[in-house]
């Protein structure tokens, strides 16, 4: 009882939390509970702010990796118009199949890492083999920079990616922690209850209750979850 869902959000939990420290702190027989719960309000920040932190830097890092896919999307499509009017416009000359074994839009619409790899490994070093002379051979540094920048955008994101799972996993851990209080604390007010001939009710009187329409039609607050 008194546990609230792990998908509730963080803003439930505060508020859950400051309702029931501010009804221990009110009594004179329970306000020693309610000191954990202050501790808990305060870590919430913490939490809040990390959680935060961690959701911004994933959207900063989905927001540079397509700036850097759209990037080498166009230069390689300038290279791509380049060595069509170098193969005659033939697409399946030798030449242009040297560098794109299916169509450019094919490699565009393949997973960014993948592009990378097949502009990095293939397409770069055939220009580099290129004669001096030849038009093409000026898009290789183009084309070798803004896969890299790609690559490297890739690689920062999946670092974020990262640190964002070990935040979520504190916030998980920080609201088992609240459920913990939740449940010990209701666990002392129920043998307070009982010591004092009052019942279930005078525990559950310091969580708020199950959602409900009042008299005038209001909702009265979020529901706590058995």
């Amino acid at each position: 009882m008194r546990r609230l869902s792990t998908t509730s959000s963080l803003l439930v939990y505060l508020e859950e939390l400051e309702f029931t420290e501010a009804t221990l702190s009110a009594r004179e027989d329970t306000k020693e509970l309610a000191c954990p719960f202050r501790d808990e309000i305060e870590t919430w920040e913490r939490v809040l702010k990390n959680y935060r932190e961690a959701r911004r830097a994933i959207v900063r890092a989905d927001a540079l990796v397509s700036v850097r896919d759209q990037e080498l999307d166009e230069v390689t499509a300038k290279f791509s118009r380049a060595l069509l009017a170098e193969s005659n416009g033939d697409r399946k000359s030798t030449l242009f199949r040297r560098f794109f074994p299916d169509t450019p839009s094919e490699l565009i619409r393949k997973p960014l890492r993948k592009q990378c790899e097949h502009t990095l490994n293939r397409i770069v070093p055939e220009l580099n083999e290129l004669p001096e002379r030849s038009p093409l051979k000026a898009f290789a540094k183009p084309l070798a920079e803004a896969a890299q920048r790609a690559v490297d955008a890739l690689d920062a994101r999946a670092k974020v990616g990262a640190e964002r799972a070990s935040v979520a996993l504190d916030v998980e851990e920080w609201k088992d922690g609240v459920n913990r209080l939740r449940t010990s604390t209701y666990a002392a007010l129920l043998q307070m209850g009982t010591e004092k001939g009052l019942g279930k009710a005078f525990a559950r009187s310091f969580f708020r209750a199950a959602k409900r329409v009042t008299a005038k039609g209001n909702p009265a607050g979020p529901a706590d979850t058995a």
